[in-house]
């Protein structure tokens, strides 16, 4: 999970806050910054650190961050937090990194919060501490933050500075899962494969397994197809396809994310779904996969047209 919180700083100052250098030039910001303007002063950190319409200059974003953050503003705080985290413009120190985040996720600042946890959990600028992240991640997780949520999942599944609470887990992927988070998606998948908190149900898991495919690319709808095929149940380890309770299942479903992964150019799923489809598929079977693969890959079309 490295990396994880402090990957915000970057977006957050290179996207969320782009709209405010566009509404007012360099020179406006310059002229009320040097008047004392907080929030002036933050922004044009912002545009130093991002190069948004002015060359880009490490050493002058950290300037103005610095007296953003020692006047209070929580943004500024997080932002100079993240620089002293990644080394921009300074020399890298976790402590300083640790002081301004705890600063500004006093103020209630989520994104500060979901990287003062990711400190305590991962023990830099200061010892271990699972209860202090997890009290983090949690304010930051009710704020609806994807990432916090499941790095909560992952917490109570692994028992980290609570006791281990399968069910607990289950809400915070759900949570996580249903904003498109992978990772959760993948975890709450996986707790349904294995029986982990809930009855063990394979559909349910695949289910999940199909929501990161769609995100994924050729080889993320091969190997899906891959799974598919090797969830099949035969009797006595044999390929007795007249005796496979859940073929028609899993073929089908099988041979639409090959003949997906295939349409966008993956070889390999070229040759297994058509070996699958001569070796063990009916005429059905096959018209009902042909279905679905055109409605997954329509699917992936749309989502890729609407970022």
């Amino acid at each position: 999970m490295r990396f994880l919180f402090f990957l915000f700083s970057l977006i957050l100052l290179a996207s969320e806050n782009s709209s405010y250098i566009a509404a007012q030039s360099v020179d406006q910001l310059h002229q009320a910054a040097e008047l004392g303007n907080v929030e002036a002063q933050w922004k044009l950190g912002v545009a130093y650190a991002n190069g948004h319409g002015v060359e880009e200059n490490d050493e002058e974003a950290l300037k103005w961050f610095q007296l953003a953050a020692e006047q209070g503003l929580a943004n500024a705080q997080y932002s100079l937090g993240g620089v002293y985290y990644n080394g921009k413009g300074v020399q890298k120190n976790d402590q300083e990194a640790l002081k301004w985040f705890q600063l500004a996720a006093e103020q209630g600042h989520a994104h500060a919060q979901g990287s003062l946890g990711f400190m305590y959990y991962n023990g830099e600028g200061t010892p271990q501490n699972y209860q202090e992240a997890m009290k983090w991640w949690k304010l930051t997780a009710e704020q609806g933050h994807a990432r916090a949520q499941r790095n909560l999942g992952v917490m109570y599944e692994n028992g980290h500075g609570v006791p281990e609470n399968y069910q607990e887990a289950l809400k915070w992927y759900r949570r996580a899962s249903e904003q498109g988070d992978t990772t959760a998606q993948r975890n709450l998948g996986n707790m349904y494969d294995n029986g982990r908190g809930v009855p063990k149900n394979e559909q349910e898991a695949m289910r999940w397994y199909e929501l990161i495919a769609e995100q994924g690319d050729p080889s993320d709808r091969y190997s899906l197809g891959m799974d598919y095929m090797n969830k099949r149940q035969f009797p006595n380890d044999g390929d007795d396809y007249n005796h496979c309770s859940d073929c028609n299942y899993f073929n089908v479903r099988a041979y639409a994310w090959l003949s997906v992964a295939a349409m966008e150019g993956h070889q390999l799923a070229f040759a297994q779904k058509t070996s699958l489809r001569d070796s063990f598929m009916t005429s059905s079977q096959i018209t009902e996969a042909q279905n679905l693969s055109i409605e997954i890959f329509n699917r992936i079309l749309s989502a890729n047209n609407n970022p």
